[in-house]
């Protein structure tokens, strides 16, 4: 489907300064998940991707609107959608967004015949800080780990304050500061090692307090984040990389290394991540930081 671009209204609420991450090319982060659209995600990506949206379907049935109309912003397997129209007391109508036409070709494949945004759910690809939606469409916006991929993310939250209705509610899922934390800091001190400087390959994720200041500069009323911290384990950092590429994950950074990384660095970062991070049972643990986040469009 087209994009159809247009330009967000920008929020009357004065904005005070809010750090910047390193710039992230959203073209590589398309690329990866029209891969992984291509291909499918692997059983960790599914099995947590389908836990978190549970708990984020949970989280809609208890606040005291019940959309009629909402907004599946960054899906991938269709999972969170699905979820989103089983939960509901009442009909409603699930639009879904992805960042990939692969991603969405995929459900689509998996579901039946795609009707575009007439009498039943659709499923379109789009560039979340220019969503195709009029202004006040929804009632809610839902996203399920995705917001992180967003080099922009304050134009996204922006964008989604202008398509929410008033009253309306942002309900999301991000990955929060300490996420991989182990394996950021080994690739930080490989680079050294190599380069005598640390190349950013995995985006810089919001710490709670931050998130909740950035939603309630750009507009949202009572804004809540909380946040639960589980700890996977892998076989070796292979298997873990293959992982995250299954969630879509790449290096989304414009200052990246240019340089072919060669296998002995991935054979250092085995050897260095077991060395510092290995359990008694020899697996890989790895810290995964879910930020829940909610605010309110006044």
């Amino acid at each position: 489907m087209r994009q159809i671009p247009i330009q967000p209204i920008v929020s009357p609420v004065a904005e005070m300064a809010i750090p910047q991450a390193n710039a992230m090319d959203f073209v590589r982060v398309r690329r990866a998940w029209r891969r992984l659209g291509e291909r499918g995600s692997g059983a960790f990506a599914d099995t947590l991707l389908h836990r978190v949206g549970e708990l984020l379907a949970l989280r809609l049935d208890e606040i005291r609107i019940q959309p009629d109309i909402l907004l599946d912003l960054g899906c991938r397997n269709g999972s969170l959608r699905d979820q989103l129209t089983q939960s509901a007391k009442k009909k409603r109508q699930v639009i879904s967004v992805t960042f990939a036409e692969s991603c969405a070709r995929r459900i689509v494949g998996a579901r039946g015949k795609m009707q575009f945004f007439i009498k039943k759910p659709a499923i379109l690809c789009a560039q979340p800080t220019f969503l195709p939606f009029p202004g006040d469409s929804f009632d809610a916006v839902v996203s399920n780990m995705a917001l992180h991929w967003i080099g922009d993310r304050r134009g996204a939250l922006r964008e989604i304050r202008r398509v929410l209705k008033p009253g309306g509610v942002l309900l999301f899922t991000i990955s929060g500061a300490t996420t991989l934390m182990e394996l950021r800091g080994c690739l930080a001190e490989l680079d050294q090692r190599r380069w005598r400087r640390v190349w950013p390959r995995i985006p810089v994720f919001p710490s709670l307090h931050e998130l909740g200041d950035e939603l309630l500069i750009l507009g949202f009323r009572l804004p809540v984040v909380d946040r639960e911290v589980i700890h996977p384990t892998f076989a070796n950092t292979k298997v873990l990389l293959q992982h995250l590429q299954s969630l879509g994950g790449c290096n989304p950074h414009t200052d990246r290394v240019s340089t072919l990384t060669g296998k002995g660095y991935f054979a250092d970062l085995q050897q260095l991540y077991q060395s510092q991070h290995a359990l008694s049972t020899g697996l890989l643990p790895v810290t995964v930081e879910i930020l829940f986040g909610h605010g309110w469009r006044s």
